[in-house]
């Protein structure tokens, strides 16, 4: 961890010295397949990962990327087919621009990409639609003319070459053969696959760079892998290959596909004995190896076939890249480690909402950890609504004995309360998953259904309930059943505020004499409001990133027997009952 933290460190000096030529800085879609109209995407650190739900969007991301430098389009992913066509409105059409950096003239430059309806869907270069946000054109100099079009209308696009590498697609010649290739029988295949492999050794052997079979020229490429490479991939997997051999041939079915043969020690195997990972690791060490200074490296779920230690190293070796070619990485991830080892500027958290797909505003890790369903069985774990909310548990947590302390994972949702209650109850309720959901003090209306007997319930009362909750934009199925495993659920594992929200105790820290704390009806929105004024007043930075933070250092100046520091000790108390109780369990 070590030497990442070291090349993060190195990397953020480049990027600040603006030594990353060529680099996208935002994404903006004003219409883009299930994205949420106007979606925009600050890219804030060279390597950046994205991510989100199945189907949420991330391969879609990394697609359209792919199409913006010039001569590239995303028509390579996504075109109308008469099962899946694209919707071509000539007023509204699919689209996006985005920003790069042109070094030579030190200036960030906006370029626009439409999906038109030449070619099934080929993309085009437009002018700047300044209805959508973007600046309008600056006048043409003897600087700047070379990087626009020749009428001046436009920017060109950014001249770099795009690098997608999709892990789930790849697969060895072994794999392809013994998953895709018909016999009609075991017997049959391995017969063929014995007569193949003949004339695979055959190439081995004789370092063979053309070979010609029933007719055919069956290699594209035959050769051993540098030691440099080799390092690598040892460094990677924790192997001590001595020699690696890269072979792409179509011997065994009609498409090309690679072998591997690796020596060790004591024996030579092929990649038919060897784990997926380690195929994937040549591959993209193979890959990495072939790119230019500022490329752009796209990743589609690298992790895949790969363990964490090895997830690990592999990140550690991409950032060197990035450090000695100053290429620009986006990864669309399921991976907790890459999330874990790369600062919060390098994430992108999506979310799926009733508006289309939405990006998570100044994301955290924690909210990404949430996003990926990563937890930590050996522990328990305390999901909090925000990150105030998360900053005001760390500190009641401190207050317990440090042999507890040690069990505890503790961590901002990002996603509000009736997410949390809907259909995180119900995913949780399942698993058996040690939680503790914190809540702000206005679900207390929520809390007198979930504390009722579901024994004592009518279906009538069922209905109302359900109906209340409904308002109250918390989703239960609707049977008796439903209802009374949520409400059980949430009866052991769900902790209110005594306070309204956590905004209440901020402002007490910030303004003791502010009226709205002596007011026994100031709402959830007054306090957030509230806080936001003093913080404006006072200067200070009033994002959610700078608020946690400010509230975290504050609560730690609060001094012993404060009227804040009781309050704290009481949300360790009734914290520390429910988490004695689950450890019971």
């Amino acid at each position: 961890m070590s030497n990442i933290k070291a090349l993060i460190e190195a990397i953020e000096k480049k990027f600040k010295k603006k030594e990353f030529d060529k680099f996208i800085h935002e994404i903006n879609f004003p219409k883009f397949k299930s994205f949420a109209p106007g979606l925009k995407l600050e890219i804030k650190f060279p390597v950046t990962v994205v991510v989100g739900p199945n189907g949420g969007g991330k391969s879609s991301i990394l697609h359209a990327a792919w199409g913006m430098p010039l001569r590239s389009s995303t028509s390579r992913f996504w075109f109308s087919t008469p099962v899946d066509p694209i919707e071509f409105d000539a007023s509204n059409q699919h689209r996006y621009w985005y920003s790069h950096y042109i070094k030579e003239i030190d200036q960030i430059v906006q370029c626009r990409k439409m999906c038109g309806n030449k070619r099934n869907g080929y993309w085009e270069p437009t002018r700047p639609a300044i209805q959508e946000s973007m600046s309008a054109m600056p006048k043409s100099t003897a600087d700047n003319s070379v990087f626009m079009s020749p009428s001046g209308d436009r920017w060109i696009q950014v001249k770099r070459t795009p690098h997608y590498i999709n892990s789930k697609a790849e697969s060895s010649a072994f794999e392809r053969y013994f998953y895709s290739v018909g016999h009609s029988t075991l017997e049959a295949k391995q017969d063929s696959f014995v007569k193949y492999s003949r004339q695979l050794k055959r190439a081995i052997d004789k370092n063979l760079q053309t070979l010609t079979y029933y007719g055919i020229e069956r290699l594209k490429s035959n050769f051993k892998i540098s030691q440099t490479q080799l390092d690598a991939i040892n460094r990677i997997l924790g192997k001590k290959y001595k020699s690696a051999r890269y072979i792409n041939h179509n011997l065994y079915d009609k498409n090309f596909s690679p072998s591997v043969i690796f020596e060790t020690e004591q024996r030579s195997y092929s990649e038919c004995f060897a784990g997926s990972g380690e195929l994937a690791v040549v591959n993209y060490v193979l890959s990495l190896a072939k790119l230019s200074n500022y490329d752009l490296l796209l990743l589609d779920e690298p992790e895949t076939s790969l363990h964490p230690g090895a997830q690990m190293k592999l990140l550690e070796y991409i950032l060197s890249i990035v450090k000695e070619k100053l290429i620009q990485v986006i990864i669309s991830t399921h991976s907790p480690t890459f999330v874990e080892a790369l600062p919060v500027e390098a994430l992108i958290v999506l979310e799926d909402t009733p508006e289309g797909i939405l990006a998570r505003k100044e994301p955290s890790k924690s909210s990404a950890f949430y996003r990926l369903g990563h937890i930590d069985n050996d522990k328990i774990t305390i999901i909090t609504e925000d990150r105030l909310l998360e900053a005001l548990a760390i500190r009641a947590a401190s207050y317990m004995p440090p042999e507890l302390r040690k069990k505890l994972a503790i961590f901002g949702a990002e996603v509000g309360a009736s997410e949390m209650l809907s259909n995180q109850v119900r995913a949780y309720a399942q698993t058996g998953d040690k939680i503790l959901m914190l809540l702000d003090g206005d679900q207390s209306e929520i809390q007198k259904i979930y504390d009722l007997d579901p024994a004592d319930l009518s279906e009538s009362s069922i209905k109302a309930h359900i109906a209340f909750l409904k308002n109250q934009k918390v989703s239960i199925v609707g049977t008796h059943q439903d209802l009374t495993l949520w409400m059980q659920w949430c009866k052991n594992h769900v902790v209110l505020l005594d306070q309204v929200c956590p905004e209440q105790i901020f402002l007490e820290l910030l303004d003791p004499a502010h009226p709205y704390l002596k007011k026994t009806n100031t709402t959830n929105s007054d306090f957030k409001s509230a806080v936001r004024d003093v913080l404006y007043k006072n200067g200070n930075d009033r994002s959610s990133e700078s608020q946690a933070t400010l509230f975290k250092f504050l609560l730690g100046q609060v001094l012993p027997g404060d009227a804040v520091e009781i309050k704290v000790k009481h949300l360790s108390h009734k914290l520390l009952i429910r988490i004695k109780a689950m450890e019971s369990t």
